[in-house]
Parts: structure tokens; sequence; C-alpha cells
């Protein structure tokens, strides 16, 4: 073998080393950050600092371009792999409201005390955030607005919940602050009322379920998704304060390549 062929050779060894190292550490993401904090690279929803560019932007970004489980995806109803799901059970508990507007999202942090299990599997959550319109897809269509609860277990693994969220002329839900929103990068609202995360969950506990990443950078993989099948509905007026605010901060969706989407019905 030549010189360069060694040293091409070298090269896959460690990049392949990396890679099943990556594999066996834990999942760490800025999602578990209660403040805003500096990023490898700065990124964005638009321009050249984009999701077109994020797995160029920065080394520690590349499974943005390389991945091949990476979310978010269209959940195509017609191409769905029947199973014995295990049943979710949200024990969320009541606490005062703390938001922060870090930059990218609107993010609802969560203190110890709730958690989500699915079947024997405990998970804490950690906080929530939202992005509009939709990451998710249903049969190619976005809906306005989409809740992410992101959870942990003590090993490191990470369970996501996706909420999908339409405008509802008839609803009255209200999402925590829609009126006292953070509305500046790095800016935390905390105010002497409370509220309980499932109070933004709808009422079906039915969904899909695949593997996929976190769908901001660095794009971790590793991520158990789970997208309920059960919309929500909000008035208009608070999907449009959200909007305001965040313009579009959602992902587009990815490539499935040979993964399959579980549902639970």
């Amino acid at each position: 073998m030549t010189m360069k062929g060694n040293i091409a050779a070298t090269l896959a060894i460690l990049l392949l080393s990396q890679s099943l190292m990556a594999q066996d550490r834990p999942v760490v993401h800025h999602y578990f950050s209660k403040t805003p904090h500096t990023h490898a690279a700065e990124w964005s929803y638009s321009g050249k600092t984009g999701p077109a560019f994020w797995g160029r932007l920065d080394p520690s970004y590349r499974l943005a371009d390389t991945g091949r489980q990476q979310s978010p995806i269209d959940i195509n109803t017609k191409r769905l792999a029947f199973a014995q799901l295990p049943e979710l059970k949200f024990d969320y508990r009541r606490e005062q409201i703390s938001v922060v507007n870090n930059g990218h999202t609107i993010q609802h942090n969560e203190s110890p005390g709730s958690f989500l299990f699915v079947g024997d599997e405990k998970f804490s959550l950690e906080q929530f955030h939202m992005h509009t319109p939709s990451e998710h897809t249903l049969d190619g269509k976005p809906f306005e607005l989409e809740i992410h609860f992101v959870h942990k277990s003590k090993s490191g693994a990470v369970a996501v919940v996706g909420v999908l969220v339409e405008a509802d002329e008839k609803s009255d839900l209200e999402l925590p602050l829609h009126q006292d929103l953070p509305t500046v990068a790095g800016e935390n609202v905390e105010v002497n009322r409370s509220r309980n995360p499932s109070d933004f969950l709808p009422r079906g506990r039915e969904y899909f379920s695949y593997s996929g990443s976190f769908t901001t950078p660095p794009c971790t993989e590793q991520v158990r998704w789970i997208v309920l099948k059960q919309p929500i509905g909000v008035p208009p007026k608070i999907i449009e304060r959200f909007a305001a605010i965040l313009k579009s901060n959602n992902r587009p969706v990815q490539k499935l390549n040979d993964r399959v989407i579980e549902t639970s019905k």
C-alpha cells in the first residue's frame, strides 16, 4: 500500500472509532441547558447559517449533513409499521412558570419532579419549547405550531414528545404566557403563576414512534421520538403571537432512509 493509501486508511479507522465512541456516550445537547449559552458556531433558520448549511458551520455539526437518522420527518400514514408499542403515562406536576427566549425558540424550563413513563422506562421532563410552523408533517401537511417536550432518563437516554397544534376558533386553551412572552433573545420571564405541562397534551395517547435526532445543531442522534397522533387546538391569536416572535423556526423534513415509523394502533 502506498503512503497516501496508508494515510487514507488511518483516517478512515479514526473516523470509525470516533463514531463508535460517540454511540456509547450519553446524548449531550443545548436542550438540557436552562439558560442561553454559546454554541460551537452560530446558526439560524435562514440565510448562510440556515438549515441547508448547518453541517458545514462546525465539525461538531456534521451529522446535520451526514446523519442517517435525522429529524424531523414527514409521517406518511400509508407506510407505517403496526406494533405493540409501550403505553405512555405522563406524570407531570404543576409549577411556577419560567420561560426563556434563547434566540431560537421560547423554552419553558422545568424543575425536577415531572416524569414520562414509556412502559417501564422513566424519563424526567427537562423542558418544553415551540416551533412554528410545525417541524413534523403528517402526509405532507404541516401544522401551525409544534410543541416538543424534552425528556431524559438517568442513563442518559432521550425521549422527545411532539405535539402538533392547529388553530381552532372554538378553543379556550391558552399556552403559557402567550401575552407576556419574552420577545428578545436572552430574556427570561418568571411569573407568580403556575401551570401543568399536561394541560398542553391531547387526550389521546396513541402515537407514532421512530428513531431520530434533535432538530437543531449539533443534530445529535439516538433520540426516541414520540409524536402524538391527536393534535391540540388553540385560538389563532396565540399562534399568531408565537409566530410574530419566532418567525419560522422549523427545520425542513429530513429523509427517512431505512428507518421504520411505528404506530401504536
